[in-house]
């Protein structure tokens, strides 16, 4: 353990899985409680190609990343809001098409850049300065979390029920697609644009099948993607040898999903268990 906080870059990796292990989960539940959990692919699909105009101009590339995914998201969120397409059919259009814009712009750019980078992340590309904007995001995260946690709550209960009690819905909405695409934005490094919408999602199905009150499932998704962020970082670095480096986000991922997946046949097996007890 001591070798690993002696290389600058593995400490900030586990800075930032500890950041992104405690914001995730807390936007991840009001995601997922209003069944829009494609919402955080799409998002980080979004941010892709955020990151490829912002390569392909060479003009602030993160500053040119967050105000086209801010944007994008919000036209997103209103476009599923809007009777025009149905959520599936929107989500759909902007997952397929901002891959594509960032795959095209990405091959036109004169830079050097490795796309797997910036699909799976590496620990090696996580800089102190990713760090610093991470921490930002992620005390923002919370302390806007603490001041809309009940208007986030109620309308992720009754969308229709908040709008007839005057609670402004459109404006909570909109704050909570940003503060989620943002987030996705400063952690593109770590874990990169394809698996970051697990650690959005993962954890809180899996708190999901170990309780069903609202904010224990929070906490419980917090600490199960402490446990596999961190395990996730420390084992990419062990397992990894030059020139093959195992991305931390596809360890991170497989050890939600087999959590996930063990979890889920705990709470069959015990259904299954009572039905036969009642014959």
């Amino acid at each position: 353990m001591l070798e690993i906080l002696s290389h600058d870059f593995m400490v900030n990796a586990l800075i930032g899985s500890i950041v992104l292990s405690i914001t995730a989960p807390i936007l991840g539940m009001f995601v997922v409680s209003r069944r829009i959990s494609l919402v955080g692919d799409t998002l980080s699909h979004l941010a892709f190609a955020g990151i490829a105009i912002g390569v392909f101009l060479d003009f602030f590339p993160f500053l040119t990343t967050i105000a086209f995914s801010i944007i994008a998201s919000l036209l997103l969120l209103k476009l599923m809001q809007s009777k025009v397409l149905n959520s599936d059919a929107v989500l759909a259009v902007f997952f397929s098409s901002s891959m594509a814009i960032g795959t095209v712009l990405l091959s036109l750019s004169h830079q050097i850049i490795n796309i797997n980078e910036i699909l799976f992340g590496s620990l090696l590309w996580i800089t102190t300065q990713d760090i610093i904007y991470q921490l930002v995001v992620g005390v923002s995260v919370v302390v806007i979390t603490i001041f809309s946690y009940k208007k986030w709550f109620i309308i992720s209960i009754d969308h229709d029920l908040s709008r007839i009690n005057n609670t402004n819905v459109n404006f909570y909405d909109n704050l909570l697609i940003v503060l989620t695409s943002i987030l996705i934005v400063v952690s593109v490094r770590m874990v990169g644009v394809l698996l970051i919408s697990s650690l959005l999602v993962l954890p809180i199905l899996i708190a999901l099948q170990l309780t069903n009150n609202f904010r224990n499932t929070i906490f419980i998704a917090i600490g199960v993607s402490l446990l596999c962020s961190l395990s996730g970082v420390t084992s990419s670095y062990y397992l990894s040898s030059h020139p093959s480096i195992i991305p931390p986000s596809g360890l991170i991922v497989i050890l939600l999903s087999a959590i996930f997946t063990i979890v889920l046949i705990k709470n069959n097996l015990k259904i299954d268990n009572k039905l036969e007890s009642n014959f």
